[in-house]
């Protein structure tokens, strides 16, 4: 079993008092889609930014690849894509500006205008590559952003609640698509739906006041807890979030 990523006893403090995340550890295989799960203020959020290096942990360690984060520099950055929740995108430049501008941030050895291509047709956005980005729909404008996040195919891809907002038929593309991402990369997504990790994750982790409550696959969690708590969990994370 080989492991991307490996995080100990990893701490995020705000302000001297407020404990984010409270001394947390997990192990992520390569090529799964692995879910961070959990009402506001559990800690996914900000779990998920000391991954991607936005934030910087209060104490503990994370491995990449056997890798510190803390002496791996920019390369780090290289190995991973980022997708945040509201799309980062530049309205005035076409779909095709926006992938070449992001690519244009990173090493990459091959014919730009090939990959761009490629990529574009990956997230069924060829046919529209110079539309610009403030023409899209949400749909269009989220797949946008993941083909941003690809374009110099990284080893590991966040998503941050990628799918919030979107109508059904925007969803089961991005799902779709995710699916087909992890034969090359590994995923990372935060959600606030059930319904979502249990179709998408291999690997689950369920947080709450910045503890892990829950840790495996989605049937292994189903199986493992009784249904009245499992039940009461998702039902508190949904509340939050109402």
């Amino acid at each position: 079993m080989e492991h991307i990523i490996k995080v100990t006893k990893l701490t995020k403090v705000f302000d001297k008092t407020k404990v984010a995340v409270n001394e947390i550890s997990f192990k992520v295989e390569k090529n799964i889609i692995f879910g961070l799960l959990g009402p506001n203020g559990s800690g996914k959020t900000t779990t998920q930014r000391m991954l991607t290096a936005l934030l910087s942990p209060t104490s503990g360690q994370i491995m990449i690849e056997g890798t510190d984060y803390k002496h791996a520099g920019g390369k780090i950055l290289q190995d991973i894509g980022y997708v945040p929740q509201k799309d980062a995108l530049y309205n005035n430049l076409t779909v095709w500006e926006n992938v070449d501008f992001f690519f244009s941030a990173y090493k990459y050895e091959g014919n730009r205008k090939d990959r761009i291509e490629e990529v574009l047709n990956k997230v069924d956005l060829l046919d529209n590559k110079n539309t610009l980005a403030k023409n899209l729909s949400g749909g269009m404008a989220k797949r946008l952003s993941i083909a941003c996040a690809i374009v110099h195919k990284p080893k590991i891809i966040f998503f941050d609640e990628v799918t919030m907002g979107l109508d059904p038929v925007a969803r089961e593309k991005i799902w779709r698509l995710t699916t087909e991402l992890k034969e090359h990369a590994t995923i990372v997504m935060t959600t606030h739906y059930m319904d979502e990790a249990e179709a998408l994750c291999d690997q689950l982790l369920i947080m709450r006041d910045g503890k892990i409550i829950a840790n495996g696959s989605p049937w292994e969690i189903i199986k493992h807890f009784d249904a009245k708590n499992l039940h009461d969990a998702m039902v508190n994370i949904k509340d939050e979030n109402a």
